[in-house]
């Protein structure tokens, strides 16, 4: 057996293998006629203007927003990236082969990563990607995930091994990649944590924390002087990527909106947002990868009986976890990172423990002195985990699916209607705006609302979205006709079917109001 690794590993098949592996896997998934979310078309559409040489700074389709004119597109270098992809016949087709490309290459960039670490079974780890049901999910849209992640990956390399040249590059092209790059700046905060807290647990006397501080930030310390670089050099590409940018400085503006208010605060409370920003409660979590759950939660039954086994990458990466857990708890989206570094914890306890206790000193433990209590309980519970965990979570991988919701030829056929029946650049009012990536990828003959998230319609004009947000409740029922023209600039109405009855109804009954346009998926109204 171990012929056959280092053959493998000898001639790279052990990342081959695993690339074709996910590659089947994910692909398996993508095949199908569905893009997961809305968003896809928007960055697919994007991707298309780039591959036509239009870099856009303004965001006309977009007429109430406060990105309207000062646009940034904060996943430029994703959205590069994606548009080789775009070249086929459907572009859509192309953008879902290009997801699949980007998480294998992820998965294995992070088997590399544990390679450089020389973490036990790293091929095994690595594959556990694949049973994460409530990430696979995630991990199947069109969006920049799986190329965060692969950049985080690089990023913590860069940061443990001192690698100050990738660590630059990789500030600078965070920023350009995706808009939540300042998960660099909380991944190195976190490292100095897990290096105080290694320190301090294996000193020799453990001192008081003022004599600590003053060692820890003594000018005479090399791991100090290192630490100063680190944060220097990743400031430096940080500020660079933000600066030597085509958004900036209208750039700092959007990042306020996307990381403060969206991102932090989440104005969710207030109105309608993207699902992905509400948060996760603990029991959903842990149902999503149950077997995740406790691989974690015995490594660290394990280092109750003696912390001085933990390694500083150990408590990096279960710090780490933790603060996405907490994270994920308030927006379910960050799930697409807690589970990714909880296998990380995983990968790194495991070999830590079997860098102490070999197979036989476990056996011997083990059978000689242990409780025999002890051995019923452990028997137990292993015994629920593979014939009740294990079958459960197996069930969920089988049955991760991409949604129906969002076909590929969805509003293809109203978006022909709608450039033929009006005038170009003609503002059109839909009924909610999660669909506008769909009108935007479909038709840019005509401009729209809003889309993306309303918190940009809130920002241009907060009296305006709330009149807006009533119209679509149905809350207003009278004058629609004159309250949509007058204060929209808007004579078509686009309503997305089986959503907003109530305004459907209200759009029914109005004398001045007239449906001129139905299909499966929509019908589009008229004001007289």
């Amino acid at each position: 057996m171990k012929k056959v690794i280092i053959f493998l590993q000898k001639y790279y098949l052990d990342y081959i293998f695993l690339f074709i592996l996910t590659f089947l896997y994910y692909g398996y998934l993508q095949y199908n006629n569905y893009i997961g979310d809305p968003d896809g078309f928007y960055h697919t559409r994007m991707a298309m203007f780039l591959r036509d040489g239009v870099l856009l700074k303004s965001l006309p389709w977009m007429q109430y927003s406060t990105i309207n004119k000062n646009f940034t597109d904060h996943q430029f270098l994703y959205h590069l990236i994606l548009s080789p992809f775009t070249l086929l016949k459907n572009p859509l087709i192309g953008v879902k082969i290009a997801t699949v490309f980007f998480t294998s290459s992820m998965i294995t960039t992070f088997y590399w990563l544990l390679k450089k670490f020389k973490v036990y079974l790293p091929w095994l780890f690595s594959i556990l990607f694949i049973t994460i049901s409530g990430l696979n999910f995630r991990l199947s849209l069109v969006k920049t995930n799986s190329l965060s992640l692969l950049t985080i990956w690089l990023l913590i390399y860069a940061i443990f091994f001192k690698k100050y040249k990738l660590l630059f590059i990789l500030g600078f092209i965070f920023v350009y990649l995706y808009g939540g790059w300042p998960l660099s700046v909380l991944i190195l905060m976190i490292y100095f944590i897990s290096d105080f807290i290694y320190k301090k647990i294996h000193s020799n006397k453990l001192k008081l924390f003022t004599k600590k501080i003053i060692y820890f930030f003594s000018k005479k310390d090399i791991e100090y002087s290192n630490n100063i670089k680190l944060i220097l050099i990743l400031s430096i590409g940080i500020i660079t990527g933000l600066v030597l940018n085509p958004y900036w400085p209208h750039n700092l503006y959007f990042y306020y909106q996307q990381i403060i208010q969206i991102g932090i605060i989440n104005l969710g409370q207030q109105f309608a947002v993207g699902a992905e920003w509400y948060g996760a409660n603990l029991g959903q979590i842990i149902s999503s990868a149950p077997h995740i759950s406790v691989l974690a939660n015995l490594i660290w039954v394990t280092f109750i009986f003696d912390i001085k086994l933990v390694s500083k990458k150990t408590w990096f990466s279960f710090i780490l976890s933790f603060f996405l857990l907490l994270m994920t708890i308030k927006s379910s989206r960050y799930l697409e990172y807690f589970w990714p570094f909880t296998l990380l914890f995983i990968s790194f306890g495991f070999t830590d423990i079997t860098k102490i206790m070999s197979w036989k000193k476990i056996k011997k433990e083990w059978w000689k002195k242990q409780n025999k209590y002890i051995k019923l309980y452990l028997l137990t519970i292993s015994l629920v985990f593979c014939i009740l965990v294990m079958p459960a979570a197996f069930k969920d991988v089988i049955k991760t699916k991409i949604p129906t919701k969002w076909p590929i030829d969805k509003f293809e056929q109203s978006s022909i209607w709608l450039q033929d029946n009006t005038n170009e650049k003609e503002i059109i009012f839909h009924n909610d705006w999660s669909i506008w990536p769909l009108l935007f990828y479909n038709n840019t003959y005509n401009n729209y609302l809003i889309g993306l998230d309303p918190t940009f319609f809130h920002n241009y004009d907060q009296e305006l979205h709330q009149l807006y947000t009533k119209i679509t409740k149905g809350e207003i029922k009278n004058n629609l006709h004159t309250i949509i023209k007058e204060k929209f600039n808007t004579s078509t109405i686009f309503i997305e079917k089986n959503k907003n009855k109530d305004f459907v109804k209200n759009l029914n009954k109005s004398f001045y109001i007239k449906k001129t346009y139905e299909d499966k998926y929509t019908n589009i109204y008229i004001i007289k």
